[in-house]
């Protein structure tokens, strides 16, 4: 026999585990790259990444991921703003 029940469970987490998981979804909804691989913005209403590489010398580089629609470019400033207010 199987029985459905309701449970109320209260978790503790970190406001940064929080700001973490949050914008590990917001990235993966608009198919943006980890923020691990470097800065990603908005510029010309499109995606970039600025990225750090290096060679003899360390610099940076600019990386076009395509077109950014306005309801994306929403998501993703909202976030920004809410990982703002959340910082210890």
């Amino acid at each position: 026999m199987r029985v459905k029940g309701k449970v109320d469970v209260d978790v503790d987490i970190a406001t940064s585990e929080l700001v973490s998981a949050l914008k590990k979804e917001v990235y993966a909804t608009l198919d943006l790259p980890s923020p691990k691989e470097g800065r990603i913005f908005v510029k010309d209403a499109g995606w970039v990444i600025q990225r750090t590489v290096h060679t003899s010398h360390s610099f940076e580089i600019e990386e076009n991921l395509g077109p950014a629609l306005d309801e994306d470019i929403e998501v993703f400033t909202a976030f920004h703003t809410i990982a703002e207010f959340l910082k210890d």
